[in-house]
Formats: C-alpha cells, sequence, structure tokens
C-alpha cells in the first residue's frame, strides 16, 4: 500500500490476470490439454 503513495502504480493488472487464470483452471478441471488451457488462458487476457 505504501508503495501505491511513493509510486503511483499498482499490482492491479497482476491481479486480475492470476484471478483469470485461477477461474479458468477451475472451470477446466478434468481437461487434459495443457497447451489447449494455456491457449484459452492467452485469449482471454491478450
Amino acid at each position: 500500500m505504501l508503495a501505491y503513495f511513493a509510486s503511483g502504480l499498482t499490482n492491479g493488472m497482476a491481479e486480475g490476470f492470476n484471478n483469470k487464470a485461477k477461474v479458468m483452471k477451475r472451470r477446466a478441471y478434468g481437461y487434459g490439454s495443457f497447451e489447449n488451457h494455456r491457449l484459452r488462458l492467452l485469449n482471454a487476457c491478450a
């Protein structure tokens, strides 16, 4: 929190990406292809 006041920057983009990745991981439970999961994640966050 102090870093925001010092620089004006937050880690909101990283937190948003992590949230999308976790949601997609939960939705894709049971699917076996990591490559499809990676491509879907890249498409959602692009």
